[in-house]
């Protein structure tokens, strides 16, 4: 039986520079962009890739339910099959108990097979920059090594943005995590391994280049004192024409300060980097905060 006992919403904000945060396998592997507004866009499989990753290096293959074995990519029937029946998969999956599971379920003697899905409690939105960003305008490498029987070197493209601070929306759901048996112990290791694998997880040739800034976790008093989207609390603006460094930015967590000593959040779980060290101390103040 779950353990948790309040509803909670999380904001997680970390930046890319001169790094792809998130190709688009339709279009070349470019960074994913809204065109319109400029607006960096990263999926929430990406942000869960990084933490399912990391939960991999400190506990193994066995402790995530979407994942190769071995480093093989198989279907949903042979990772069960690894793993043992439906049911031991919300036992042993971190994964699964938070952000729920699909399982395939055989038929009996040939007949056709079924599948159980649960919703998990932990839902996030798709991220996305808090400004406009620039595209790398150089975008051509090349490689020493030739193309079949043509004896020069190949050239390739290499997509990247110069400079994004992206933010993560999410919620937790009390009542959902009964379902699936999430613990506040799951609930911790989310707060703790999002923070980290974005330093672990990130150090390939195309995602080095990213860095947590904060992460928030803030519980309510009810269900029903949700805020929404805490992207709303935060106020960026861009100082000049271009942006390419955090100092490029003008940040005011002021709305998100409030927020949180505000009646309505009995608890709050705090991430910073040293460029918002300030926002961790206010929240301490107010006694709510745990890091």
């Amino acid at each position: 039986m779950s353990d948790l006992k309040n509803n909670s919403e999380i904001l997680f904000i970390y930046e890319a520079k001169l790094t792809n945060p998130n190709g688009d396998p339709d279009d070349e592997n470019r960074p994913r962009m809204d065109p319109k507004t400029k607006r960096n866009l990263v999926s929430d499989v990406r942000l869960k890739r990084y933490f399912r990753d990391y939960v991999i290096s400190k506990e193994g293959e066995d402790s995530v339910w979407v994942t190769k074995i071995e480093g093989r990519n198989v279907d949903a029937t042979e990772r069960l099959s690894k793993l043992g029946k439906p049911e031991d998969v919300l036992k042993k999956c971190i994964d699964a108990r938070l952000f729920g599971a699909t399982i395939p379920v055989k038929g009996q003697k040939g007949g056709r097979g079924e599948s159980t899905s649960y919703t998990g409690p932990v839902q996030f939105t798709w991220g996305y920059s808090l400004h406009r960003v620039d595209m790398v305008d150089s975008r051509s490498i090349t490689s020493l090594f030739s193309g079949r029987d043509t004896g020069y070197g190949n050239i390739g493209k290499d997509y990247r943005v110069y400079y994004s601070m992206i933010a993560f929306h999410g919620a937790v759901s009390a009542k959902r995590a009964e379902v699936t048996n999430a613990s506040e112990e799951d609930l911790k290791k989310l707060d703790d391994y999002l923070w980290n694998s974005l330093v672990t997880e990130t150090v390939t040739r195309s995602k080095i280049g990213q860095r947590p800034l904060l992460y928030l976790r803030v519980e309510y008093s009810s269900p029903e004192a949700m805020k929404g989207d805490l992207r709303r609390f935060v106020s960026v603006k861009e100082k000049g024409e271009s942006v390419r460094d955090f100092s490029d930015l003008e940040v005011d967590l002021t709305p998100l300060l409030n927020l949180v000593k505000g009646n309505d959040v009995v608890r709050v779980h705090v991430k910073c980097s040293e460029e918002f060290t300030k926002f961790c101390e206010e929240v301490k103040k107010t006694g709510k905060g745990s890091q």
